[in-house]
């Protein structure tokens, strides 16, 4: 019904406030990295899960498939 009342101008938004620097960031402490390393080395995760050496599988794999029409204690 902009007829009856005329169009309204919407108000002007004050500019925002200017943002304040970020915190300046401190250099860990050596006790903090000695306890990073000692927790690294703690931690179990990937590497004591992995089941080769560096070399590879050390054991020869399964190449026999049993049939189903043969007997499976064959060799």
């Amino acid at each position: 019904m902009s007829f009856l009342f005329g169009k309204q101008k919407t108000p002007q938004l004050p500019p925002p406030p200017p943002v304040p620097p970020p915190p300046a960031v401190k250099p860990p402490d050596t006790d903090v990295r000695d306890e990073v390393r000692a927790d690294i080395r703690r931690r179990s995760g990937r590497t004591s899960t992995i089941a080769t050496s560096g070399v590879g599988l050390t054991t020869e794999p399964e190449t026999r498939v049993p049939s189903l029409l043969s007997t499976a204690g064959k060799k």
